[in-house]
């Protein structure tokens, strides 16, 4: 039997980045989630270090994007002007209808779906980055990509603890039949995907970095929301892998689209994003972000002492739902600049 001729894997950036991204951030995750599993008296602790460390940072990531410079601000300033004022009052408009719980119960579920996005178009990337293609069929493979979230979703809706981040919030009303059922055939269906992709492992046709990806994607949400029974705790995990996995999506968005050099356009973020800078743009986000944040919050204690409204949560939730909404109109795979920071056709 002829050997099959091997080429050089084509990577997203780099054989180091692709582990990491792929393997190493969803070990971070569930690392975490473990030692929130075994140490609970240390829940608040490790809830206060993601925020602080990647989830307040992965959300001005996006504003580097907006922000860093006066073309791109130019480009979007609707989606910096008209849609953040549109934003809080949607939410100062259900806190005054349904209290926290119904923004913290509109965030849960917001959140779930936005994480669901986020990693169909990472693997979407990935598949047209490493010119990877999923063994089978396309349509079932996108039905099970989704059906395990929806599964996932509806074991813990259907669960009865209703308590997320110490808000009560609104589940789905899922009787326990149909999440069990759904939970049974998105494992089936993943079972039929998962012979595929062995079948074309022996064949030599797999693509192990977008397999593994995709492996990372089914084994987070299971775990996240059927797993661990404690709503925060799950969260916890995805939310964490989520986080880590965006902040480097960016930092390869940015990196890529500068590898020319230095761009005097867009002077600082160009200069961040060079080859060997990481540390550098990182401590730059993170400083923003404490500027930012802590801005808000100094905003917060001062216009507290002149009205009831919670304006601490129209302004953390205000800013994440402005955050969902942008993500899904500037990461578009189809869009050309995109593609062109992406290196993908």
């Amino acid at each position: 039997m002829p050997a099959i001729a091997k080429t050089a894997p084509i990577y997203m950036r780099s054989r180091r980045f692709d582990r990491l991204f792929v393997l190493g951030i969803p070990s971070l995750a569930l690392a975490v989630g473990a030692l929130a599993l075994g140490y609970p008296q240390y829940v608040v602790l490790i809830l206060t270090l993601d925020l602080a460390l990647l989830g307040y940072h992965h959300v001005i990531s996006t504003y580097t994007r907006l922000l860093f410079d006066m073309k791109s601000a130019r480009r979007h300033w609707a989606l910096l002007l008209p849609l953040p004022v549109a934003v809080f009052a949607g939410v100062y408009l259900l806190i005054r209808w349904g209290g926290v719980t119904a923004v913290a119960t509109l965030y849960m579920h917001w959140q779930w779906y936005h994480y669901t996005r986020q990693s169909e178009g990472i693997n979407k990337a990935y598949g047209m980055k490493t010119r990877s293609a999923q063994a089978g069929n396309a349509l079932f493979n996108r039905l099970t990509f989704y059906l395990v979230p929806v599964a996932a979703f509806l074991m813990m809706s259907a669960r009865p603890e209703s308590t997320f981040l110490g808000i009560e919030v609104w589940k789905l009303p899922a009787p326990q039949w149909l999440a069990q059922a759904t939970l049974a055939a998105a494992v089936a269906c993943l079972a039929w995907w998962l012979a595929a992709q062995l079948r074309a492992l022996r064949a030599g046709t797999l693509g192990l970095l977008h397999f593994a990806y995709l492996c990372s994607h089914y084994v987070i949400y299971l775990v996240s929301y059927v797993a661990i029974r404690d709503i925060t705790t799950g969260w916890l995990v995805i939310n964490v892998w989520h986080n880590a996995q965006y902040i480097a999506f960016v930092w390869l968005f940015n990196s890529n689209q500068f590898k020319g050099g230095v761009n005097r356009q867009q002077l600082v973020l160009s200069w961040l994003s060079q080859e060997g800078r990481w540390p550098l743009y990182l401590m730059a986000c993170v400083a923003l972000t404490g500027v930012v944040y802590r801005s808000i919050d100094a905003s917060n204690a001062w216009f507290a002492n002149y009205t009831m409204v919670p304006l601490v949560v129209i302004a953390y939730q205000g800013i994440n739902f402005h955050h969902y909404i942008v993500d899904s109109i500037i990461w578009k795979l189809r869009k050309r600049d995109v593609q062109s920071a992406l290196k993908i056709g």
